[in-house]
């Protein structure tokens, strides 16, 4: 017996804004990276690795303020 309603998660992850924000943190994740591998190398600054997520999470916290304060104030 089939269920009566479908939920396909896949679908409604996949969207155009999405994309966009999951490519925006993916970004800002690879350059955290790069930056903090690339300090160590060269000795320039030491980088805990532990807290190299911090950038690519205050770009996730933005990302969903400003949809918020858009979603908010587009209803007035």
């Amino acid at each position: 017996m089939k269920p009566k309603y479908k939920f396909n998660l896949i679908s409604k992850i996949n969207t155009a804004s999405n994309k966009i924000i999951i490519k925006t943190l993916l970004l800002c994740l690879f350059l955290s990276i790069c930056f903090a591998y690339v300090s160590e190398k060269t000795g320039w600054l030491e980088i805990d690795w532990k807290i190299i997520f911090i950038p690519a999470l205050l770009v996730l916290q933005i990302i969903i303020i400003g949809k918020a304060l858009q979603n908010r104030y587009k209803k007035l």
